[in-house]
């Protein structure tokens, strides 16, 4: 669910690998540490998101269903792509503009790394092409979340690599336009195959309603095994948030969640890493006051030691919901 606990006014993130990590539901992410646009650092990584514009066989047409006004999914999907394409053509002003100001992101290490830090190295290394896989994007009001996988080219101080990455971006429509406050991602192996895995999409969903269940009967055991020890957050006031912050304010009841219900809920999972996103409905009480409403939010799952783990989370309130609960 939306780990946005104990910030309630608005997005909690996650992490990227700043060059590449990110869910919701009241919970945060992070993500790995080398500051290279692309999300590689951070901007790599949602800037991977396009290149080519080819996509890949089995997993080209995206099995999951849009959510939310048809002109503001295109407009979602275009920045998506032009963090790749402002890459590529060199253009590190429109690259720029593609990031909110109060845009931030937790790397492996467990530093939070805000906007300026990300593009202070400016383009280190050169996007040469890169190509994606199904992008899912659902908007909500002037609240949108994007989430795909990506394979790029890139030449590093005359080395090539072919890094391979999936993402997720939670977006906000500013004075009309739409920029990435949050992301997250991570690695996918080079034996990565572009095939979604559909029994392990069912499995995360379910195991995202056993989250919220678990937050609801306060279940801390049943918490602290499906979030990872190293997850983390930033919240909307730009502070970190980890594990142990989460299972203290359920543990304290400064926070409870009364009830939930989610919206449709798009899982792309590949091998041992999967993203899912989704809308959802809370009844929350924090610090004894009502902080109920509809959130949205990014999840992104790795499987360790054979079970599925949350590691990062990005998540905000919607401004209006575009699904009926």
């Amino acid at each position: 669910m939306t780990s946005e606990v104990m910030d309630s006014n608005f997005p909690l993130s996650d992490t990227a690998d700043i060059a590449n990590d990110r869910r919701g539901r009241g919970e945060p992410i992070n993500e790995k540490e080398h500051f290279q646009p692309r999300v590689r650092s951070v901007v790599v990584r949602s800037s991977c998101i396009v290149g080519r514009h080819s996509i890949w066989g089995a997993a080209a047409k995206s099995r999951n269903t849009p959510v939310g006004d048809k002109a503001d999914i295109e407009a979602v999907k275009q920045v998506e792509l032009d963090l790749g394409n402002f890459q590529i053509s060199g253009d590190f002003d429109k690259y720029s503009q593609l990031y909110a100001d109060d845009f931030a992101i937790v790397v492996s290490s467990g530093n939070v790394v805000n906007k300026k830090k990300l593009l202070s190295a400016g383009f280190p290394d050169k996007l040469v092409w890169f190509e994606t896989g199904p992008i899912d994007i659902q908007v909500f009001g002037n609240v949108a979340l994007g989430q795909g996988v990506v394979r790029e080219k890139r030449n590093e101080n005359g080395k090539v690599t072919n890094p391979q990455l999936v993402w997720g971006d939670l977006l906000e429509k500013r004075a009309g336009k739409w920029v990435v406050v949050r992301s997250l991602s991570g690695d996918l192996p080079n034996s990565f195959k572009a095939v979604p895995d559909p029994s392990a999409a069912g499995e995360i969903k379910k195991l995202e309603q056993d989250i919220g269940d678990a937050m609801v009967a306060v279940d801390l055991e049943k918490l602290n095994q499906v979030y990872a020890d190293d997850w983390a957050t930033v919240q909307s006031s730009g502070k970190l948030f980890r594990k142990e912050d989460l299972l203290d304010d359920f543990k304290s009841g400064e926070y409870k969640l009364v009830s939930f219900e989610l919206g449709p809920m798009n899982v792309q999972a590949f091998g041992n890493v999967a993203v899912v996103q989704a809308g959802v409905k809370e009844k929350r009480i924090q610090d004894g006051k009502d902080y109920s409403g509809q959130f949205a939010f990014v999840d992104l799952f790795e499987k360790r030691s054979g079970k599925w783990v949350i590691v990062r989370t990005l998540s905000a309130r919607q401004s209006w919901g575009n699904w009926k609960m």
